[in-house]
């Protein structure tokens, strides 16, 4: 699908128009372009706009993409040029690079109201975090048990706070309703490793849209005098509406119509929770209202309250796009996850061989020291075939060092087996027969008779005479 089928579902008034208006002359994703302005311009409309019920439009966004290859980069540099001429100057006081923990983000929004105190608006704390080296940042955050719930509670719009000790005294920073900005950048490779599911369940990253990125095409630079980003136009219409915003407080509205069919979204939304796994849906509980922030944005940028079906449509495009690069973000990372780890024999190997076979043992154990002590590596390598260990003797005082170099191992024939002889069955013995004794035969009288003349009829035997007992009278 090319760039412009996949944008155009989300590509929706002044903003959609802008992007579009941009596209020839940027290498960027155009989805990573309107991802970038809604993080950038929500963030500037902040504090001024609400939704129906009164809570905060700021949409964060984070571009997730391989290095060179994703144009994150320019995709952020292509929004900043689009919104120059209408937060322009805004961006340049309120951008804030990567904080790291709870209590720095208490303590940068605390000193933005108060230097606003003086101004002529009167209090204003909008800041923008603007991070494009976000696994740096997210690394340091592990640290601080508090950054989590100091983020999560600043896109809700409710009550922050840290506690200091000044002069032995302890001192109470408040922000009573924090207008944060934020907008990050990521390598979908780094995702798995710096993303925890846990943090994921306990709804720290359902606050951001992740927005999977790639280059849209390359530009001839022999087309372009200078920059290409300097044939965009900037947008007089942005421009308009947040000076309309700027005015006076506004707070969005859904017609009739927009009404059913945000009930239609979140229910859509909640049915698919339900089948999806918790390691997936953690991500996207919050769906439903994203579209809606996103919806008031889309509206306020036509300077009108009343946000309609066709706002609330693009933006759930836009929503649906996210949750189809939160699924590929997770599946990328449960492939990394499952990969078998290198046993240590097989590293040392790979290392040297990096180093075209020799290391000193000061090299090795540098290169593995991250999981392994120098005494795993020796005792390691001490029984690898293929590997020697020399000292290497010289001259000035000190320990001598030790040289780990790959050997050539001759493969050892298999002894050739001579055949067995094949032994004959041994032969089995039929058990030997007893003797039956001969019959006892009484020798008879052989007679004659003449020839043909049927044989005498033998004699019956005498019977016994029986003996009777005398009966004595």
């Amino acid at each position: 699908m090319d760039e412009k089928a996949r944008y155009e579902p989300m590509a929706y008034g002044p903003i959609g128009a802008a992007v579009k208006a941009a596209m020839p002359h940027t290498e960027a994703d155009p989805i990573g372009v309107h991802a970038a302005v809604l993080a950038l311009y929500s963030a500037a409309l902040n504090g001024k706009l609400t939704q129906p019920d009164g809570r905060p439009v700021v949409v964060w966004t984070a571009l997730a993409g391989r290095s060179m290859v994703g144009r994150k980069g320019f995709a952020l540099a292509t929004a900043e040029t689009i919104l120059n001429d209408a937060i322009g100057e805004w961006l340049a006081l309120r951008r804030q690079g990567g904080i790291s923990s709870g209590p720095s983000l208490v303590q940068t929004l605390y000193e933005t109201e108060q230097d606003s105190l003086t101004s002529e608006g009167g209090l204003d704390g909008r800041t923008l975090v603007i991070d494009e080296e976000w696994p740096t940042t997210l690394q340091l955050t592990k640290r601080c048990p508090k950054y989590s719930g100091v983020l999560r509670t600043s896109w809700d719009g409710k009550r922050i706070s840290n506690v200091t000790k000044k002069d032995g005294k302890r001192v109470e920073i408040t922000v009573n309703e924090p207008s944060l900005g934020f907008h990050v950048h990521i390598q979908p490779a780094l995702w798995a490793k710096f993303i925890s599911a846990t943090e994921a369940q306990g709804g720290s990253y359902n606050r951001i849209l992740p927005v999977s990125v790639e280059r849209s095409k390359r530009l001839r630079r022999r087309d372009y005098k200078g920059s290409p980003l300097d044939e965009i136009r900037v947008s007089g219409s942005l421009r308009l509406a947040y000076e309309w915003v700027q005015k006076e407080p506004r707070q969005m509205e859904l017609s009739d119509a927009a009404a059913d069919r945000f009930d239609d979204i979140s229910a859509e939304y909640e049915d698919a929770l339900e089948e999806l796994p918790e390691d997936v849906s953690c991500y996207i509980e919050r769906s439903g209202e994203q579209v809606m922030r996103v919806a008031c944005v889309l509206t306020a940028a036509e300077r009108k309250t009343v946000v309609t079906v066709k706002a609330l449509d693009a933006a759930k495009a836009f929503v649906d796009y996210s949750i189809a690069s939160v699924k590929q973000l997770i599946s990328q990372s449960n492939v990394v996850k499952s990969r078998t780890i290198q046993p240590l024999d097989a590293k040392i190997r790979q290392k040297l061989e990096m180093y075209g076979g020799e290391m000193t043992s000061t090299q090795l154990y540098r290169a593995l020291s991250s999981r392994y002590s120098a005494a795993q590596i020796l005792n390691t390598a001490e029984d690898m075939a293929d590997v020697e260990m020399v000292e290497q003797r010289q001259k000035r005082p000190g320990a001598n060092p030790v040289i780990f170099r790959l050997v050539e191992v001759m493969p050892q024939p298999d002894p050739v087996k001579e055949p067995e002889p094949v032994k004959a069955p041994p032969k089995r013995r039929a058990p030997a027969k007893k003797a039956v004794p001969a019959k006892k035969t009484t020798a008879r009288a052989a007679k004659t008779t003449p020839a043909g003349s049927p044989p005498a009829p033998r004699k019956a035997p005498a019977r016994k005479a029986v003996a009777r007992k005398k009966v004595s009278a």
